[in-house]
């Protein structure tokens, strides 16, 4: 009997596999299947993503590589990028991966990281000191030391590519962001950018005589959108002052003189960029800030505030000096290629007072703006202007109208199909 039910059960077992047989080896063959489909897909992806970082790395070594990758073989498979221009100076990246009949694509957008970004970049600090009262706000980046007198405070993130100095055993910075020492990030400025936007829909101040002298413009903005302005061409004499709005003088928000200065102060209501070239002469390329200035709408009070102004100064740009003036605001974003913020006779101020900053300063080089006295173990400013800093975070999304750039890409979207 139980010779009988083995034979029964062994028959009945052999049914069963030859009935599920067929389908156990059809999914057998559908798992092979899938697993050399999903090989070939993710060969493909890969080979595209490196064809994505093959062409950024271009991009970082020639920002004007514009050449591309065409059928390139690679992996056992193939790979190609198309490059794109956007807007100026912006780049799209198309990379697309090819292995065994599959293709994957990977589109990549690109943008010059604008020297806006930073709240403090300068290229040398020397003999300068970041001291006690000075308070540095977002990104600070300097390719030197970072000079250490007293107290300073780093709110944000700092890089050096040497480290931390002090100045002796009473000096105690804080970097509330911590420090890191880099690579040094070359400072350089082409002007032919934003010269080609001033004379497409901005304005271009020159001498008219074409005699080669120097243009001097005086900018006022005013709280309700205005601008007024006047200037001289060489030693000869002003021109008449014209008030007009903002948006009629420079549509774009960007104001140039050529080998030219420019004297600024007033409140802002809108967007500008101003900008002062050298054209080969060395008493040009510079922004005099006489007076405050300041934004019609506050962003630290109103984060919804348009109001944004970039200062450009292919030489330097200087605070004038005024003793009566007491506190004073600059909001904006400083860029001085061949110096940094001069404080004209800082040692001659009768007083220490305020220099409220709201933007970024970058820079050659860093420069005094106080006289210090040790008092009780402390290094205190005594005369001039302490630098009070806070970082304007509205321009790590949008920046003044065509504000310098640095020669490095980087990455703002990556897509993979």
């Amino acid at each position: 009997m139980g010779g009988k039910v083995s034979l029964l059960l062994v028959m009945l077992f052999s049914g069963i596999m030859a009935l599920f047989s067929g389908k156990i080896m059809d999914r057998n063959v559908e798992m092979t299947e899938n697993y050399v489909d999903y090989y070939s897909d993710t060969r493909a992806s890969n080979i595209a993503i490196s064809a994505a970082n093959i062409a950024i790395n271009k991009l970082y070594l020639d920002k004007n590589w514009m050449t591309g990758i065409s059928n390139r073989s690679f992996a056992d498979g193939y790979m190609n990028v198309d490059i794109d221009t956007l807007g100026w100076d912006s780049r799209k990246i198309t990379a697309t991966g090819e292995y065994r009949g599959i293709t994957k694509t990977v589109e990549i957008l690109l943008e010059p990281e604008n020297f806006a970004l930073f709240g403090n970049f300068y290229n040398v600090f020397g003999s300068v000191w970041a001291a006690t009262g000075d308070t540095f706000s977002g990104r600070f980046h300097a390719n030197d030391w970072i000079n250490c007198y007293g107290d300073p405070v780093f709110l944000g993130p700092a890089t050096t590519s040497k480290g931390v100095k002090l100045y002796d055993k009473f000096s105690n910075p804080e970097f509330f962001g911590g420090t890191k020492v880099t690579d040094p990030i070359p400072l350089q400025f082409d002007t032919s950018a934003i010269r080609i936007a001033a004379y497409n829909n901005g304005r271009i101040f020159r001498d008219t005589t074409n005699t080669g002298k120097v243009t001097t413009v005086d900018l006022t903005f005013l709280a309700n959108g205005n601008v007024t302005y006047r200037l001289k061409i060489g030693s000869g004499s002003y021109t008449p002052l014209i008030t007009v709005p903002l948006t009629t003088l420079a549509p774009n928000g960007v104001i140039f003189v050529e080998k030219g200065n420019i004297n600024v102060e007033g409140t802002l209501n809108g967007r500008t960029t101003i900008v002062a070239s050298q054209k080969g002469s060395s008493s040009a390329g510079q922004v005099f800030i006489t007076n405050s200035i300041d934004y019609a709408q506050n962003p630290l009070t109103n984060p919804s505030s348009t109001d944004m102004m970039g200062i450009v100064a292919e030489n330097k740009v200087t605070v004038t000096y005024d003793p009566a003036r007491g506190d004073i605001n600059i909001y904006s974003s400083i860029f001085s290629q061949k110096d940094g913020l001069v404080i004209e006779r800082y040692a001659d101020y009768p007083t220490a007072y305020k220099m409220n900053l709201l933007g970024g300063i970058i820079g050659q080089k860093i420069q005094p703006t106080a006289k210090y006295k040790l008092i009780n173990g402390k290094y205190v400013p005594i005369n001039g202007y302490s630098y009070v800093h806070k970082y304007d975070d509205r321009m790590l999304k949008v920046r003044p109208p065509y504000f310098p750039a640095t020669k490095y890409y980087r990455v703002i979207s990556w897509y993979e199909d």
